[in-house]
């Protein structure tokens, strides 16, 4: 299978950290960047109907079967060895289209990371001067403490958040490899929805993640414009990303589990990025608040420690949103994912 190389430069909205096992982040590493764009291509096929809860692992939670060589050459004989050949025998071997875009065990990913390398006016620390402690009230008011004047973790007076420091904050490049037969039904469509809805490494849950691209170049030339997906080569779909995004009017409307990307946003005046974090934690916190029991609270915002009788998948499913536009302005609120549950 014959790939193609795909430079793109990023810059970032807000911070980007990619940590390792031991929470320390001097680079970016492409694992992580890999592992985020095969999860949010994962929403994608799932709320768009092209996968269905069949083909989830819970176990690994992500759409994946594991084959064998010898079942691989058998399907090859009967369909042949060219692209459209082994796609036809992975699709007999119900591989689900995630695991056949990003790899599975005897089967290499069609999309790669070859090399990443930092622009100028970038750095590893905190350059947005955030707090690595930040804590609400829960007694209505919306009071914030930060730093040593909040407690160590929530309690029964006040919600408490960690901004991950230091983190990447300025402009890079990725080099991909990505192969010829999906650069433009599927890749170019999946930076398309990454730069205006998608996270990138760790810490979505307060925010971190968003990143701007800044140019794509291949052996084609530039891209640098919204495209949509064409599953032609693996299912016969037209359009699958604008039926599983919808703008929310209503914020309480995010806690539904809906098999949608909903985001809500609201306005801001002209404030650093640290502030406007800050703001949308604060309405996280009042919709954590507001959920009915605690069951529903920790499907949706996620949970600390073990709790008896309760086995639900870690990490909040409601992100604080930035988009930054052509203008340098910004559309801000709230992204939820909470129709993942559902695979749960």
């Amino acid at each position: 299978m014959s790939k193609v190389e795909i430079k793109v430069q990023f810059e970032t909205i807000t911070p980007l950290w990619t940590g390792d096992a031991w929470m320390g982040n001097n680079e970016i590493r492409p694992s992580s960047l890999i592992g985020s764009l095969r999860f949010w291509f994962e929403v994608i096929c799932y709320f768009g109907g092209v996968c269905s809860a069949k083909d989830f692992d819970k176990e690994k939670g992500r759409f994946e079967k594991d084959i064998k060589n010898e079942s691989i050459r058998k399907e090859l004989l009967k369909h042949g060895t060219d692209f459209d050949g082994q796609i036809s025998a992975l699709k007999d071997l119900k591989i689900p289209i995630p695991a056949i875009v990003f790899g599975t065990t005897g089967l290499k990913s069609l999309i790669e990371i070859h090399g990443i390398r930092y622009l100028n006016d970038y750095c590893f620390g905190n350059k947005l001067n955030l707090p690595s402690k930040f804590c609400i009230s829960k007694n209505g008011n919306k009071e914030v403490k930060e730093n040593n004047e909040c407690p160590n973790r929530s309690n029964n007076d006040w919600s408490v958040f960690y901004f991950k420091i230091p983190y990447f904050y300025g402009k890079f490049e990725v080099v991909f490899k990505v192969h010829n037969q999906i650069k433009d039904s599927i890749f170019f469509p999946l930076l398309t929805f990454m730069d205006k809805y998608g996270y990138w490494g760790g810490g979505w849950n307060i925010g971190y993640g968003r990143l701007k691209i800044l140019s794509v170049y291949s052996q084609n030339g530039d891209w640098k414009e919204e495209g949509k997906f064409d599953f032609s080569k693996f299912v016969n779909f037209e359009s699958v990303i604008n039926n599983c995004i919808e703008k929310i009017q209503n914020l309480n409307s995010l806690k539904d589990k809906e098999l949608k990307i909903e985001y809500w946003t609201k306005k801001f005046n002209s404030q650093p990025i640290k502030d406007i974090l800050k703001e949308l934690i604060k309405d996280k916190a009042t919709l954590r608040k507001n959920a009915s029991n605690q069951k529903q609270r920790h499907y949706i915002f996620g949970k600390t420690g073990n709790i008896q009788d309760e086995d639900l998948p870690q990490g909040s499913k409601i992100f604080p949103y930035i988009n930054k536009l052509d203008n340098n302005s910004y559309e801000c609120g709230l992204l939820s994912i909470s129709g993942v549950l559902n695979l749960y």
